[in-house]
């Protein structure tokens, strides 16, 4: 009872100062989390099936797919502190977020219509000039639909942490951004599975039986509904949440401009603070090992698990319900036991439940495949999986936003755009180098044969492949929980960094403002 009045004084003492901190509507929650919509869609089509599209379908090489997807992400890295910055510091009459949400959407649909749409003349073989072609293209048109998907993204995240300065708050609309997107990516994926990839077709490169996702002519409607899909759900959250524009932060009108200089002492000046220094380490290694996961949960399925399209559906609708009681449950646990053990807590559950069923198999311990025990095992795994998951990513984006009222402390800048983007900087350095692992591992190591058949492959094949996925992409999460444990920031010091922050700001004629200006 002490613990709940306590909280409940430092919420009014917070919105007394911070026209911002009024109470969020629960819609107004929602609508936020809509924006997560566009970006699970394109990440649910590009991290789901971009590697067996590209490999099994189309014949490209996994190592090239792999570098192809690192030299995007790395540019995607660096776009992202980038833009962070030129949202922090926009001028114009629609605020610093809002331009941003309203003008990505339709190039980030173009741009994921042409990587599932090479030239008919590329597709002429395993070999020689169609190889590099195809490489190409993937590439540059995955680097292009990763700066949109940036251009808006980023401004998204920074968004939600501006539209309210109060912890708990802050934790219920990453919460709501969580869930819509967990739900809405086992939704799509189901839909994507039951009717697009349903059943098994005949191949026309080869004449062999196999299941829907293997067969070229299944992407095209695909690709149609998510072009649609992320159109409308980035344009309804930019409406939904445009009505709070008068109430945010703004930048001054007189500033420096953006220099390449400016630019790395912004990205740099997020070092000084040891907790976020911290926390881009642990998601260095986190992401590291999602990387080498995203690109082989479809292989594993297809080959390894040997599951049909009609059973692979199930594995992403049963995830939703353990992301949202993750994502719903991440404030309540926050509130009663801080940020760290609620993180700590759900990264272990992650690293267990990301390998354990096929070290199980790796040991012999798991059902044969096709056997009915194997299906229902697989679906409780992946609901622990999801579960940990929903929990530890409002985590950490909670964690970001109480670092950024730790730097305004510190240095009198707010500076939501910066820390979010550097933080995805570091993480898709990290996912990139994930990916190309991962592609090289199923060329070099695993020797996976182009025009693969489920149920064909050999067991030294399919045993080499639960090796990456299972041990190795392990003690990636197991580096990361190691360095999140020296996480230092709770909650009676942001309780008093908050109380600061008012201090100053009532002992102030002038509101804290960022330096960098862009004029529209």
């Amino acid at each position: 009872m002490i613990n709940k009045q306590n909280d409940d004084e430092r919420h009014i003492a917070i919105m007394s100062i911070f026209p911002t901190t009024q109470r969020l509507t629960a819609l107004t929650k929602l609508i936020f989390g809509l924006g997560a919509v566009g970006e699970v869609v394109y990440l649910g089509l590009f991290n789901g099936f971009i590697t067996i599209y590209y490999n099994q379908v189309l014949g490209l090489s996994n190592t090239l797919i792999g570098l192809a997807i690192m030299l995007a992400m790395i540019g995607d890295a660096v776009t992202d502190p980038i833009v962070g910055i030129v949202s922090d510091s926009w001028k114009s009459k629609h605020g610093r977020r809002h331009p941003f949400l309203f003008i990505a959407p339709i190039p980030l649909a173009i741009a994921l219509f042409f990587i599932f749409n090479p030239p008919d003349i590329f597709l002429q073989g395993a070999s020689g000039a169609s190889q590099i072609s195809l490489f190409v293209w993937l590439a540059i048109w995955t680097i292009l639909s990763r700066g949109f998907l940036t251009l808006y993204s980023v401004p998204h995240l920074a968004l939600g942490g501006e539209l309210s300065k109060d912890q708990h708050q802050r934790s219920q609309l990453f919460s709501a951004n969580t869930v819509v997107g967990y739900v809405t990516g086992a939704s799509f994926a189901f839909v994507l599975w039951s009717y697009f990839f349903a059943g098994e077709r005949i191949r026309e490169s080869d004449g062999q039986l196999v299941p829907g996702h293997l067969d070229a002519a299944a992407y095209g409607p695909v690709i149609f509904l998510a072009c649609a899909l992320i159109i409308i759900a980035i344009w309804t959250s930019a409406m939904g949440t445009y009505k709070y524009v008068p109430q945010l932060s703004q930048p001054k009108s007189i500033g420096q401009k953006l220099s390449l200089p400016i630019f790395l002492q912004q990205i740099l000046s997020t070092m000084k603070n040891r907790n976020y220094v911290v926390l881009i380490a642990g998601y260095f290694f986190l992401m590291l090992a999602s990387g080498i996961y995203d690109t082989l949960i479809v292989f594993i399925n297809t080959y390894f698990w040997e599951l049909k399209p009609e059973q692979i559906r199930w594995l992403g609708l049963i995830g939703a319900p353990g992301a949202m009681i993750g994502a719903l449950s991440a404030p309540a646990l926050m509130q009663r036991f801080d940020r760290r053990p609620v993180l700590l807590g759900a990264l272990g559950g992650a690293a267990l439940f990301a390998q354990l069923v096929v070290n199980a198999r790796l040991m012999g311990w798991m059902p044969a495949n096709h056997e009915p025990e194997l299906l229902p095992l697989l679906l409780a795994n992946t609901a622990g999986f999801t579960l940990s998951l929903g929990l530890g990513s409002v985590a950490v984006m909670s964690m970001i936003g109480d670092l950024i009222d730790e730097n305004e402390l510190q240095g009198g800048h707010r500076q939501e755009g910066l820390y979010y983007s550097a933080r995805s900087f570091f993480a898709k350095a990290a996912y990139s180098f994930g990916h190309f692992f991962a592609g090289i591992a199923l060329d070099l190591f695993v020797r996976l044969p182009f025009d693969a058949v489920p149920g064909q492959l050999p067991d030294d094949t399919l045993m080499r492949l639960g090796i990456i996925a299972g041990p190795v992409m392990g003690a990636s999460l197991i580096f990361s929980i190691a360095i999140y444990a020296r996480y230092n920031l709770n909650r009676d010091r942001h309780a008093e960094i908050i109380a600061a922050i008012n201090a100053k700001s009532v002992a102030s004629e002038d509101p804290i403002e960022e330096k960098l200006i862009i004029n529209t």
